[in-house]
């Protein structure tokens, strides 16, 4: 036996440098958390394929999208600017929540999950069923992912 045996790590062991030191490196490799935290750029995409299709007058919605974006065109059809404005504030405030989220800020899926609930709340009070059920699909998976970073943080000890 040589020095450099007794002295080697073992194949079990992670080095030290591969293990995560920050929330955003755990996000990065915790498996199926990435793509929990891209519904809400899903969301999004989908709302501003919506709103375009609005515009185009065309009859087509996904039903992932927001209803707050379909609110803002039925409440401010003869002023289609203000609709937009509030097109853009949804849209690009689901945008950004989705960057934080993908760095593993918790505030961005609270206020992500709270903001989609209440929109799913408004699907619910016009019994409009099916944009319920995948809202609450999104929120399942969005809230796995959540879920699964606190757990993966807890067992690291990373803050």
């Amino acid at each position: 036996m040589t020095d450099s045996t007794l002295t080697a790590t073992p194949a079990t062991t992670a080095p030290a440098s591969s293990m995560p030191k920050t929330v955003e490196q755990l996000a990065q490799r915790l498996p199926g958390f990435l793509s929990g935290a891209r519904w809400f750029w899903w969301i999004a995409g989908l709302s501003a394929v919506n709103v375009a299709c609005d515009l185009a007058h065309a009859n087509v919605n996904f039903v992932l999208g927001l209803a707050f974006t379909l609110l803002a065109h039925g409440a401010f059809e003869a002023n289609i600017a203000i609709a937009l404005v509030i097109d853009v504030f949804f849209i690009g405030g689901f945008f950004l929540i989705g960057q934080q989220a993908q760095k593993g800020r918790t505030w961005a899926f609270a206020l992500g999950a709270i903001v989609y609930v209440c929109d799913g709340l408004v699907y619910m009070k016009f019994a409009d069923w099916m944009p319920v059920a995948f809202h609450a699909l999104a929120l399942f998976y969005i809230g796995r992912a959540f879920m699964n970073l606190q757990a993966a943080k807890k067992a690291t000890g990373i803050r």
